[in-house]
Order: structure tokens, then C-alpha cells, then sequence
């Protein structure tokens, strides 16, 4: 599309929702453009109508309402807004180190699984996490981010006190005292898993159901004690 200086602009404005408020852009075809938010989406369209008729400056306008402008505009500013916060942030967690001497410790439990090749068991443990800081109503601790990276979190004073745990970020539960590792659940051998298949057969009283599943746990185990002796 070419224009010249007699053409009349094309100006295009729209709106959308951001959050709970409503966000809209004006765009002059080649020109300038603006943007802002408003509470509703009626003071949006409003605000958009007198940013337009201010890109206009008094000239005749082809002026189209196009919501799509409104959205791809906002994505924009959100991934400028992403990229610019990231660094700052990375540095910081970078910057967050455990203190050497701890004003007290939270613990959480590390559940016992098998390793990335599905054949060692490794035991659960219990992790410690120094604390930084107490106030009266939070307790403020470190937490492994990766290898070397630390990062501030903190649980609710009261509650931890109160109870003697809390939920904390993603899977853990944090304890005021280190906690006793629940008793390894020793799985079923060989022999008993084929014995639960042969009584899980149809012929045996069970079902094709029962037979598949009970089968499937013993193959599995079968194959499990086989790559383990490799």
C-alpha cells in the first residue's frame, strides 16, 4: 500500500482486555501511535476516539475500529515488558547466597524414587534450608533454585508454629523440627506378583481385567530385575 502527502491517513484503533481493566491503541498507518489503559470498556473506546481525532490534527481521516490492532499491541508490550524484567531478575536470584552461620534451619522431605534409568531405588532424605530472617509473622528462608543459585522464599509464622509444618512453593512441606522419613514401602517379589497373576486368571475366579493388570506389574518387575543384573 503507498500513500502520498495528499491521501487522507488511515487510522486504526481498537481495544481489549488486560487483566481487569481494558487496554487501547491508536495507529496512523506509517505515523505515530498511542496507548493506554482504562477501567471499562467504554472509557477505552472513548480515550481511543480522542487519540484519534488528536493523530488526525484537524486533516480528513479514513478511521477503522479493528480490536485485532488492540491485541497484537498489547502482546508486544508484555514481551518487551518480559524481556526487560528477566535479566534484573536472574541477577538477583543469582546475587541471594546461604549465610554462614543460620539463624535456624526448616526441613522438608525428599521422597525415595528410582534413578533416571528406572532400575536403582534411591532412598528419600531430609533437606535442611537456612533461615535468614524471623518477624512476627513470617519466617524468611533460602531454597535451591539449581546448582550454586539460591532463592528467598518465606511460610507464615503463626501457622508453622501452630502446626509444626507448612506448605511452601511447588511440592514442599517445610517442618519446624527434621521429620522421620516414612518407612520404605517394600515392593512385592517376583514370586509374589506371578502368584497374584495366576490367581487374578478367569479360570482362577478372577477377571480379564484383574489378570491384565496383575500381569502387567509382574512384567514389569520381571524386566526391571533383569536390567538390574546387566
Amino acid at each position: 500500500m503507498t500513500t502520498t502527502t495528499d491521501d487522507p491517513p488511515l487510522i486504526l484503533w481498537g481495544r481489549c482486555r488486560s487483566g481487569r481493566r481494558w487496554f487501547w491503541t491508536v495507529n496512523e498507518y506509517g505515523g505515530d501511535s498511542v496507548h493506554g489503559w482504562a477501567d471499562t470498556p467504554d472509557e477505552a473506546s472513548r480515550q481511543a476516539n480522542a487519540a484519534t481525532v488528536q493523530l488526525a490534527a484537524g486533516r480528513y481521516a479514513n478511521v477503522h475500529v479493528l480490536h485485532g490492532v488492540a491485541t497484537e499491541k498489547l502482546k508486544q508490550l508484555n514481551a518487551v515488558n518480559r524481556t526487560a524484567k528477566a535479566p534484573k531478575a536472574k541477577r538477583d536470584r543469582a546475587t541471594v547466597t546461604p549465610p554462614t552461620n543460620p539463624i535456624g534451619w526448616l526441613y522438608a522431605i525428599q521422597p525415595g524414587r528410582y534413578d533416571l534409568d528406572d532400575t536403582t531405588w534411591l532412598p528419600g532424605k531430609v533437606l535442611s534450608f537456612p533461615i535468614t530472617r524471623k518477624t512476627a509473622k513470617r519466617v524468611y528462608y533460602l531454597r535451591p533454585r539449581g546448582p550454586f543459585e539460591w532463592e528467598p522464599g518465606y511460610v507464615d509464622r503463626q501457622e508453622l508454629e501452630r502446626t509444626g509444618s507448612v506448605p511452601a512453593a511447588r511440592w514442599l512441606t517445610l517442618f519446624a523440627t527434621p521429620p522421620e522419613l516414612p518407612k520404605p514401602v517394600v515392593p512385592p517379589g517376583l514370586k509374589e506378583l506371578k502368584a497374584a497373576m495366576a490367581a487374578a486368571h478367569p479360570d482362577a475366579g478372577g477377571s480379564n481385567e484383574q489378570f491384565i493388570k496383575a500381569r502387567a506389574k509382574y512384567v514389569e518387575a520381571r524386566d526391571r530385575a533383569k536390567a538390574s543384573r546387566r
